[in-house]
């Protein structure tokens, strides 16, 4: 969840400035797309969609702190520290 990686006193400002970004990526793929699909053909850029989904779930498997059973507080300290 991302209203679980800000801080109490910031996390208005960090959930709006999170789905600002999440709806300008949403708009670069969807604008993107067409193009891409032109200049690399449907299989390359299944491809590469493919590769930016892998190296995603890496990031998340060694980066993204688990946070299941945890307080907000306890999440906050673990993320800050």
């Amino acid at each position: 969840m991302v209203s679980e990686i800000f801080p109490l006193k910031t996390r208005g400002r960090g959930i709006s400035l999170a789905v600002l970004v999440n709806f300008g990526s949403n708009a670069l793929v969807t604008f993107a797309f067409s193009p891409l699909k032109e200049r690399l053909g449907p299989e390359n850029l299944f491809l590469l969609f493919g590769v930016v989904a892998l190296l995603s779930l890496v990031f998340i498997l060694f980066k993204v702190p688990e946070t299941k059973g945890l307080s907000l507080e306890e999440i906050e300290y673990k993320i800050l520290k």
